[in-house]
């Protein structure tokens, strides 16, 4: 779920920074630039492993601030295809499940990928899964366990060109839906998967 990732980067440090020890400069920095933040094609950085090298500190004229060339290892999450996690429902739609590991949202149980058979309970907005008989509901902030089916990477939409009334091109923004930098998608179906009270003893 967690891999060790090392990048080399050109780190910036602010002339009010530079009474500070390199190594906590640099470190303030990079939390800044990373942390909490998805790098494309590889995942959530969670936090900063440690910083390997430092090297540089090159003023440049008319700027003031100091450069420096910095080999760091950062804590990533991307996990691996076929893994099992445990995280909580957070919310149930026609779409399917989200799941939320509390530091990641984007998890996503299409409705096809649900135990076989389930159905949506439109008065209780409830994912049900119909097993021997029984109504099985999954309820909201339970624990969930389900397998890694695909991890996706998504680009920021591209602003929209809207007409204003005068009929010119005003830039008004991008799409209003939430972007998902990373988003996971799961499944459920299977031995063992889904609401793990179902699987209690």
């Amino acid at each position: 779920m967690f891999i060790i990732t090392q990048i080399e980067d050109q780190i910036r440090v602010q002339p009010a920074d530079l009474t500070k020890a390199p190594l906590d400069a640099v470190t303030q920095v990079i939390e800044q630039r990373f942390v909490d933040k998805v790098i494309p094609n590889l995942g959530l950085v969670v936090s900063i492993y440690d910083v390997t090298n430092i090297e540089g500190g090159f003023v440049y004229p008319n700027d003031g601030a100091a450069f420096f060339t910095v080999q760091f290892r950062l804590v990533v999450f991307r996990p691996f295809i076929g893994e099992i996690i445990v995280g909580k429902l957070k919310s149930c739609s026609r779409e399917g499940l989200r799941i939320s590991l509390d530091f990641f949202d984007d998890i996503l149980i299409p409705e096809h990928a649900l135990q076989d058979p389930s159905f949506y309970d439109e008065a209780e907005r409830l994912w049900v899964w119909k097993f021997d008989g029984n109504d099985m509901y999954m309820d909201l902030q339970e624990p969930i366990r389900f397998r890694v089916h695909s991890v996706k990477f998504n680009s920021p939409p591209t602003p929209i060109q809207l007409a204003n009334a005068t009929g010119d091109d005003k830039l008004l923004g991008t799409a209003a839906k939430p972007f998902s930098p990373m988003v996971v998608v799961g499944d459920i179906n299977g031995d063992g998967l889904g609401c793990t009270s179902w699987w209690a003893g």
